[in-house]
């Protein structure tokens, strides 16, 4: 299964290496990471992204304030590319750190996340972004990440394993990973934070920092509502057919 990457001021930074596919393959290691953002990151960490990763590609699915406050502090030879992934939505953002996401007044926190991973795997600019890349990357390795890693980064990576040939069940398993390498994380926001919050709003933002199986359950089910199946989905939103599915899985499968 996926590894964890030790750098201390990364966040849920994740290899992909090593998942199995529903025919037998695994991912290669070092070629597919998944992380959030890189705002924290000291020379030393940034030298082993380089030199010891090679880390080239990194596809942050932010929007710019978010970025504006936590800019990733990028490595040599890195390209960065920013394609945010939020679904165009007014009252649906996966902006964790919106100061009005604690005061939504439509959605109770759960079914606001649940909305939200219905919106995000269609019509999505960042996750079109990133199959152009993952197709003509020439096998530099590649990094895709948002805030924490989890939401955008989460629906991003379970479309690159589908299209790899990972089931379902292994797609979870990668996905909910992310609550439990999260949780220094997570707790320390929320300690930071919970003395500026009610109970209330405290309970809210424990949950919106969650990652929970039936939130990418909703994902999968409105992608099977809308095309009936995963491939399906793949081909009409993402051009994924049988032959651009065997190119990345040249590329990225041992």
């Amino acid at each position: 299964m996926t590894s964890v990457v030790q750098i201390k001021n990364g966040i849920n930074f994740r290899d992909l290496g090593g998942i199995k596919t529903s025919d037998g393959r695994q991912i290669r290691s070092g070629m597919l990471y998944r992380s959030g953002e890189f705002s924290r990151l000291n020379d030393g960490e940034k030298n082993f992204l380089s030199d010891e990763l090679n880390l080239h590609y990194v596809l942050d699915y932010r929007d710019q304030h978010e970025i504006d406050r936590n800019p990733d502090n990028l490595w040599n030879n890195s390209q960065y590319i920013n394609v945010p992934a939020n679904p165009l939505s007014d009252e649906i953002t996966a902006s964790l750190t919106s100061d009005d996401i604690f005061v939504m007044k439509k959605y109770s926190p759960f079914d606001f996340m649940v909305k939200l991973y219905q919106l995000l795997p269609f019509n999505n600019p960042a996750y079109k972004k990133l199959i152009s890349l993952l197709l003509n990357a020439n096998g530099k390795p590649l990094v895709q990440h948002c805030a924490v890693g989890k939401d955008r980064t989460g629906v991003g990576v379970a479309l690159t394993l589908f299209a790899l040939g990972v089931s379902e069940e292994v797609v979870m398993q990668d996905y909910l990973l992310t609550e439990r390498y999260l949780n220094d994380y997570r707790e320390a926001i929320l300690s930071q934070n919970k003395n500026k919050l009610s109970p209330e709003e405290f309970e809210k933002q424990k949950t919106i920092f969650a990652a929970k199986e039936e939130f990418l359950t909703a994902a999968i089910d409105e992608i099977k509502k809308r095309y009936n199946t995963i491939d399906n989905w793949l081909i009409k939103e993402y051009q994924l057919d049988d032959k651009n599915r065997k190119i990345l899985q040249d590329i990225y499968l041992i």
